[in-house]
């Protein structure tokens, strides 16, 4: 199973002009390299973290954890 990822390059000030489309770009997955000068910048969207993975079947996290002061409740 192969992943294929596009890369778009802009220059730093259409990114400025365009960062709704550039933010929706990024979220579908596509990787944008942000020229300015001499720097090339990375803009991508991140995945989320969660503690899902580490629950597996034994228990589902309702509730924000990262956060201090939110009450969240285990499935068990």
């Amino acid at each position: 199973m192969s992943v294929k990822v596009s890369v778009m390059r802009v220059t730093s000030r259409d990114f400025q002009r365009d960062f709704a489309k550039m933010k929706a770009r990024a979220k579908g997955g596509e990787v944008i390299l942000v020229t300015s000068d001499a720097e090339e910048f990375l803009f991508q969207a991140a995945k989320p973290r969660t503690w899902q993975g580490a629950l597996k079947g034994r228990a589902q996290i309702k509730g924000d954890i990262f956060q201090t002061g939110l009450s969240w409740n285990a499935s068990r």
